[in-house]
């Protein structure tokens, strides 16, 4: 190469390093802060020992320690938190530039540099506060250090930087060890093999070092991570290890916002590159290409072998051997060249293409967004008033609370304490606190399965009070309670007998008023018997509707808020189920008619309606009566 080519392909790679930058930064504030990356700044917006100790994350402090130090000068705005990551990901796209060129040659290293700019999943977490982005430049800074070192290397320079990056990677993820192992399984034995006995005691001394340092962490955190260890054993099976390099080399090809045909395709495009990367390799002896090998295979083996005693899985766990991933199908792409030359633009075209179809997923499609918790708490603060409450569940979500809080409304973590949520004080609590507040709102956060599985909190607030909202938020829910309901008692106001579907029968109603202005709530309660066992989980649709039959009026959930579904129903069972209707604004003065009924959500197929002493045919709906709107 020229000394002209050489500074067309530096001003290449420059390029390259600039699109990494431009992708990581656009639309990185797009997406809401989520769970892990609100606790990554809550516990780093504490003091610096907290931030440090163990007990305070399952993972190592490095991460934590690094944005301490970011928060304090730029504060935590979703732009500036996540711009650290941007930056540690754009890092990464030079390291893999000189790993590739050490290990495969400069056209490889360049091909590679390109796939990591533009790689969805990394790109995905170079936009997300949280500790992966780091451990993947780390790990790959340190395998490209092993490879200098191993080779003949006095430079002191050279194995500090080894040193450095491999601890810094250890004390940010703990699969960091998975990549020491890797370098050790190839670099022990070249070495052994050439009988280098004067380059292999300072490479097991540097082993050494690295073990030592790290005790001190270890002797801090194992008795946190011993109480977060599972044992499910089952797990070590074939298919698990199937599943786990599946859904890995799927994140990694496709990332995680395309559709699962149009991933399989794209997996499928970059798993050839990487086998032809893997059949190019056959007869060579240098260590490097191996060392890389070693760097894809060995930690996808150990995180298989350690998933029994994980709680879970997920595929990010293994971004930090993306970059391994990439330099294979890099190089099978370049060995395609070999066979007949436009073969290796023609595959890097289409793995270029597949990455940026991954690309436009995530930048575009809402259905991907990691979750929408700012989104959320920004509706309660449009509609709240003065004096409601907010009652949250899951104390998990109280980093992402502070985070988003709405001033101006007293919060109530629920569970609150160690007894359990069926505990007769939680009743009491949330007696006190609706008679603080006429209307709250329930936040449940992550799986309700796990802290509420009975729907105890649904429960008690609809059976007190009256649903008035209900929405999802991707990684929450919200609902919202006026805390009174139409009945005071079991008495039925309005009797009437109308069953649906054979099925259910609704034995009457009462209502809070009869006339109503806009903007007003008016509530309503029903009364559902079931007439025999039922199957499906229906919804109840209760909508107030104008002359022209327009909803100026609607509430639809399942019964009693949806923690008493109709498939939990006990034949003969009498279920008082409580709405409250908020009149829309713009309803104009007149008669309105109250109309109930159910539906499979699935299809939004309504239960038909008939007279259960005519059998009569009524239609899909009851009517209820008339609501008279009046002007305010």
């Amino acid at each position: 190469m020229t000394g002209a080519d050489a500074r067309r392909f530096r001003l290449g790679i420059l390029l390259v390093v600039l699109l990494a930058l431009g992708l990581r930064l656009y639309a990185i504030d797009r997406q809401d802060i989520w769970g892990d990356e609100a606790f990554s700044i809550w516990l780093s917006s504490q003091p610096l020992p907290q931030v440090v100790a163990g007990g305070a994350d399952t993972h190592p402090p490095l991460y934590p320690f690094l944005l301490y130090l970011w928060l304090r000068p730029v504060g935590s705005s979703p732009l500036a938190v996540r711009f650290l990551s941007a930056v540690i990901g754009t890092l990464t796209v030079p390291v893999i530039y000189l790993l590739g060129r050490r290990a495969f040659g400069l056209a490889t290293g360049g091909l590679a540099a390109l796939l990591v700019a533009v790689s969805p999943l990394l790109t995905y977490y170079s936009q997300e506060t949280r500790m992966y982005g780091l451990v993947t430049l780390l790990t790959a800074a340190s395998v490209y250090w092993a490879m200098r070192v191993s080779q003949r290397s006095r430079s002191i320079g050279a194995w500090a930087a080894y040193l450095l990056t491999t601890l810094g990677g250890a004390y940010t993820h703990y699969y960091g060890f998975f990549v020491i192992l890797a370098e050790n399984l190839v670099i022990i034995p070249f070495l052994l093999c050439r009988r280098r006995w004067s380059d292999l005691g300072p490479w097991l001394a540097a082993q050494g070092t690295i073990a030592l340092a790290y005790l001190p962490w270890i002797a801090v955190q194992s008795g946190f991570l011993s109480g977060k260890a599972s044992a499910r054993f089952d797990e070590w099976v074939l298919s698990a290890a199937l599943r786990i390099a599946r859904q890995t080399f799927t994140t990694f090809s496709a990332g995680l916002a395309v559709p699962s045909a149009a991933a399989w395709v794209i997996t499928l495009l970059f798993l050839i590159a990487v086998v032809a990367g893997l059949l190019g390799l056959f007869g060579r002896r240098q260590p490097e290409p191996w060392l890389v090998v070693a760097y894809l295979t060995l930690p996808l083996l150990l995180a298989w072998a350690v998933n029994p005693i994980m709680p879970f899985f997920y595929a990010r766990y293994l971004l930090l051997i993306a970059p391994a991933f990439y330099l294979l199908a890099a190089w099978g792409v370049m060995a395609w060249g070999h066979l007949w030359r436009p073969m290796s633009a023609v595959g890097a075209l289409l793995l270029l293409v597949g990455s940026g179809y991954g690309l436009r997923g995530y930048y575009t499609d809402d259905a991907y967004l990691k979750g929408r918790y700012g989104q959320m708490i920004a509706y309660v603060q449009a509609n709240a008033r003065p004096d409601d409450g907010l009652i949250l569940a899951n104390q998990l979500q109280r980093p992402l609370f502070e985070y988003y809080r709405a001033d101006g409304l007293d919060a109530y973590f629920f569970p609150r304490y160690e007894y359990p949520l069926e505990d007769p004080r939680t009743a009491r609590e949330l007696a006190t606190i609706a008679t603080s507040h006429p209307r709250l709102w329930l936040v449940r956060f992550g799986n309700p399965a796990e802290y509420d599985p009975g729907g105890y909190l649904s429960r008690w607030l609809t059976t007190h009070g009256s649903k008035a909202y209900f929405g999802g938020w991707v990684d929450a829910d919200l609902s919202l309670y006026v805390m009174t309901a139409a009945a005071a008692d079991d008495t039925i106001q309005h009797p009437l007998h109308a069953d649906l579907g054979d099925q259910v029968r609704l034995l009457g109603y009462a209502l809070s008023a009869e006339r109503v202005a806009p903007g007003d709530t008016l509530l309503l309660t029903l009364y559902w018997q079931a007439l025999s066992p039922v199957v499906e989980r229906y919804t109840v649709f209760t909508h107030l509707l104008d002359a022209s039959e327009q909803i100026r009026a609607q509430m639809d959930s399942e019964p009693q808020g949806g923690s008493l579904p109709t498939d939990r129903w006990t034949v003969g069972q009498v279920v008082q189920d409580n709405y409250a209707l908020s009149v829309s604004a713009d309803a104009r003065p007149g008669p309105h008619v109250l109309e109930v009924g159910m539906y499979l959500l699935e299809t939004l197929e309504r239960l038909p309606v008939r007279d259960p002493d005519s059998g009569t045919p009524l239609g899909d709906r009851v009517l209820l009566g008339t609501i008279e709107v009046v002007a305010p």
